[in-house]
């Protein structure tokens, strides 16, 4: 049997968005990102699935008797409106069981990802500082030298100067997820902030939190794994129900598939004063991250058709 689910499976992916800034929440800005890159890495049907402390991801009850699809890295700019095409050359063909019936998947993605875009609207900061946002091209400046991007993507998040006007030309960005903790004890995991494009200032009082229950948009996951400085690993992993259980049948199911990446772009002013009050003059700087992509998916047996939203 073909590679019947590809395009479903890494369309999937696009729910791992729902994360919590704690440091910056009231100064953020969502827009559309002219690029967003992910590496798709492995992908697994599951038969059930009965969760657990999210820590335990990759055991059983998360996705029980296991079903790999396809396990190659594989780099999908989800923010193109061909996305769904190359989303679904990932993987080699696998001879899915006739009867079976699944309910999960799991998949396993990097933790790195690269984004093009800018905010033209102020993130809200009475600093007035960070009106205009624009990604810029990862250097090791920007993490404040030393082991640089390769050494502190995990430990630091990076913070670029403003720019000028809106009609600035936007750059290809690295960014990761960093080191954090359950949304619900996030207070104990903290990592550094660099400020500026040389990262002249720096705190280390930041924190990140990551969901443990669902939010409630559309195939949203069930269960994340959560990032932790004393697990050394490049992978996040996810675990999403289907719309709905389907069970292998011998001519191949219609998948249709719409999303919308137009809040995908998240912007937020990172500077020592976000945690305790209004930034003063001249010390907001421009941060970004994955914000808000929303993903349907249906699965039928009669003849339909793919479909993307933006």
């Amino acid at each position: 049997m073909k590679k019947i689910f590809n395009l479903l499976l890494s369309t999937l992916l696009l729910s791992l968005v729902n994360i919590e800034i704690t440091h910056a929440a009231d100064n953020e800005n969502y827009g559309m990102p002219e690029i967003l890159k992910i590496t798709m890495k492995k992908v697994e049907l599951c038969t059930g699935f009965q969760g657990g402390d999210f820590h335990n991801i990759l055991t059983e009850p998360f996705c029980n008797d296991p079903l790999v699809v396809g396990s190659v890295d594989k780099e999908v700019d989800i923010a193109s409106v061909d996305a769904g095409l190359a989303a679904a050359s990932y993987g080699e063909p696998a001879l899915l069981p006739l009867g079976e019936t699944y309910t999960h998947l799991r998949v396993t993605f990097g933790k790195k990802f690269t984004m093009k875009g800018a905010s033209v609207v102020s993130t809200g900061s009475g600093s007035g500082d960070t009106t205009f946002c624009a990604t810029k091209t990862t250097t090791d400046a920007m993490y404040g030298g030393g082991s640089g991007e390769a050494g502190k993507k995990y430990t630091h998040r990076v913070g670029v100067d403003a720019v000028g006007g809106a009609n600035v030309a936007t750059e290809e960005m690295n960014l990761y997820w960093v080191n954090g903790q359950k949304s619900s004890i996030e207070s104990g995991n903290t990592f550094t902030h660099c400020y500026g494009d040389n990262c002249g200032d720096s705190s280390a009082t930041w924190r990140w939190g990551y969901p443990e229950t669902a939010s409630g948009v559309a195939n949203t996951s069930v269960a994340n794994s959560i990032p932790r400085a004393s697990v050394a690993t490049d992978d996040m992993v996810n675990v999403y129900p289907l719309s709905s259980p389907y069970t292998i049948k011998a001519i191949p199911p219609i998948i249709d598939i719409a999303f919308s990446t137009s809040e995908a772009l998240l912007v937020y002013e990172a500077s020592k004063q976000n945690g305790s009050g209004t930034a003063r003059d001249g010390e907001g700087k421009c941060a970004f991250t994955v914000g808000k992509v929303f993903v349907k998916i249906t699965m039928k047996d009669s003849e339909g058709k793919r479909s993307r939203g933006r």
